[in-house]
């Protein structure tokens, strides 16, 4: 399985496709992330691999 059909958030079922979509909508933060995505809210064990992708994507 690659990373883009992986599940990022495993308790909401959100994938990398849509943690990226959203940043790409403007989503810069994890917490902007959180918002559109509802990723974080289960159990918050994804927060740190959300921070790590908005770092990259948003150099």
């Amino acid at each position: 399985m690659d990373i883009f059909n992986k599940n990022v958030c495993r308790c909401r079922g959100i994938s990398f496709e849509q943690i990226e979509d959203a940043i790409k909508k403007g989503a810069d933060t994890v917490e902007k992330v959180a918002e559109a995505t509802n990723a974080t809210k289960g159990c918050g064990r994804c927060k740190s691999q959300i921070k790590d992708i908005v770092e990259s994507k948003t150099k």
